[in-house]
């Protein structure tokens, strides 16, 4: 039987459509292939880099650990030494750079009872008007605005005027950010001054920068506040000679001439020797790693309980970045004029 053209079998495009199939399976196969090996690899990566940062978080908690020793060693020393205070001139008041199989960190310890304790607002009109003048001092412009604002929120009757958290003292200084007064130029501006601590805590006044000092009083000029802060910041960071600066006791500092004069003052009511201190509590130690192409950051505050040889974390923070302002030492040198 004869067939025409049209009647023949399409073998050929056959062939070329089950080809194509073949092709097309072979494709997908490859796709998926990649997209697993691709995945795997991501898979690898992301397992390298929690491995790095759990090894980084173990180091930086280890190096905690060291920091606590040291405090708790210094307050030994300082129980069976004189002078007995904590100052700028002391050893932990220096950068600890640590470098090891090609991990580089560094602790930092810094005296936190030094700087403006903000839960102090919590009803104490002195401290308010002192926060108002500080913020003023280092040129943040809606000052009282800032300060109605967070004695408000400090207020344990403000509950009543639907303030959320009301009363309750801050944990940490990032809640300034809360405030609508509170602007992020105005927080960088003020954060190296000021700390979160329980209401009553005095202020170290070995280690208190001059800002915060001259806050204290509107008579107190800020020469007279760096020509005070001068005894105890008169020194290199050296051990050794702790006992050439700093203010050994509070009576001490009523006896300077300067705090003499203004505490004279009859209606002056503005300086209590309760609020002062020559040693420490609080300390922030701040801890920097760098290791694989890794920054890892650790604030912890730890509070170092006189009379005791423990040392407790009072928080953690990993939220700290590089370039924070707090990580770095205390002015040992003499403040310049």
């Amino acid at each position: 039987m004869l067939f025409s053209n049209s009647q023949l079998p399409s073998s050929n495009k056959q062939k070329g459509l089950a080809l194509i199939t073949v092709l097309f399976i072979f494709a997908l196969a490859s796709m998926l292939v990649l997209n697993m090996q691709q995945r795997q690899r991501a898979n690898i990566e992301q397992t390298k880099v929690t491995l790095a940062l759990t090894q980084m978080q173990t180091l930086a908690l280890s190096l905690e650990e060291i920091a606590k020793s040291g405090l708790i060693k210094d307050m030994e020393y300082d129980q069976n030494q004189k002078p007995a205070w904590d100052s700028a001139t002391e050893s932990w008041n220096q950068i600890i750079p640590i470098t090891e199989h090609g991990i580089n960190a560094s602790i930092s310890i810094r005296d936190m009872q030094g700087l403006f304790n903000l839960n102090s607002l919590q009803n104490n009109p002195e401290a308010q008007q002192r926060f108002e003048r500080l913020l003023a001092d280092i040129l943040i412009l809606n000052s009282s605005d800032i300060t109605t604002e967070l004695t408000a929120r400090l207020n344990p009757n403000a509950s009543a005027f639907n303030i959320k958290g009301a009363g309750i003292p801050l944990t940490h200084i990032s809640e300034l950010l809360l405030l609508d007064s509170m602007t992020q130029e105005d927080y960088e501006k003020l954060k190296s001054f000021i700390a979160t601590l329980p209401v009553g805590t005095p202020l170290n006044i070995n280690t208190a920068p001059i800002e915060v000092l001259k806050s204290w009083d509107p008579s107190l000029t800020r020469t007279q506040a760096r020509d005070i802060l001068n005894l105890s910041h008169g020194s290199r960071c050296e051990p050794l000679k702790q006992d050439q600066f700093g203010i050994e006791n509070v009576g001490d500092l009523w006896n300077h001439a300067t705090i003499k004069q203004l505490v004279s003052n009859t209606n002056n009511k503005l300086w209590n020797q309760t609020d002062f201190d020559v040693s420490t509590q609080y300390f922030s130690v701040l801890i920097q790693i760098h290791f694989n192409e890794q920054v890892l950051m650790l604030e912890s505050l730890i509070w170092r309980e006189q009379g005791s040889s423990s040392a407790i974390v009072v928080y953690r923070d990993f939220s700290k970045s590089i370039d924070d302002p707090n990580l770095r030492e205390i002015e040992c040198t003499k403040f310049p004029s």
